[in-house]
C-alpha cells in the first residue's frame, strides 16, 4: 500500500459508487466532488454527476471539458488546475504545500463561454510526512517508512 490511500482502494471507491447507482437503479441525486489526500505529494479527487448534470453534458449544455481547480483555503490562491472530460470521475493533483488546508472547485463552460462553479469539495490539510521512523506526524504511511533488508 503506497500512501494513507492506495490507488487501488481509491479506483474501488470509485467503482462501488457508481455501481452502487447501477445496480439499484438509483442515479445519484446530488452532484459530489470528494478530494483525499493520498500522501504528501499527491491528492486524490473524484466527483460524480446527479441525473440532471449528466443529462445537461450529454445535451451539449456543457463543453464536454471541465476545469478542476485546486485552491488553498487560507487565502484563495488556485494553487493547480487541470481540464479533464467530464465522466473521467478522478484526477490526482499535486497539493501546493505540506499541511496546508486545500479545496476544489469543478468549473465548467456553457456554451455561450460563461465559466460556471459546478461543485465545490470539502476542506482537506495536505499531509505532512514524518521526519523520521521514530517521529510522528499525524500521517503514518509505508512509503515513507522503509525497512531495512533483513
Amino acid at each position: 500500500m503506497r500512501g494513507k490511500f492506495s490507488r487501488l482502494f481509491l479506483n474501488r471507491l470509485l467503482i462501488r459508487i457508481r455501481l452502487m447507482s447501477d445496480k439499484t437503479n438509483l442515479i445519484l441525486s446530488t452532484d459530489k466532488v470528494y478530494l483525499l489526500p493520498r500522501n504528501p505529494s499527491a491528492f486524490f479527487i473524484c466527483w460524480t454527476w446527479g441525473r440532471s448534470r449528466a443529462e445537461a453534458f450529454e445535451a451539449r449544455e456543457y463543453e464536454s471539458e471541465i476545469l478542476v481547480r485546486l485552491s488553498v483555503c487560507e487565502d484563495k490562491a488556485v494553487s493547480g488546475e487541470a481540464s479533464v472530460r467530464w465522466d473521467s470521475g478522478k484526477l490526482y493533483m499535486k497539493p501546493p504545500a505540506e499541511g496546508r488546508t486545500c479545496s476544489v472547485s469543478v468549473y465548467g463552460r456553457r456554451k455561450d463561454g460563461a465559466q460556471e462553479k459546478l461543485l465545490e469539495s470539502n476542506s482537506v490539510a495536505a499531509p505532512v510526512p514524518a521526519p523520521a521512523p521514530e517521529t510522528s506526524s499525524g500521517y503514518s504511511s509505508a512509503e515513507f517508512f522503509r525497512k531495512e533488508p533483513v
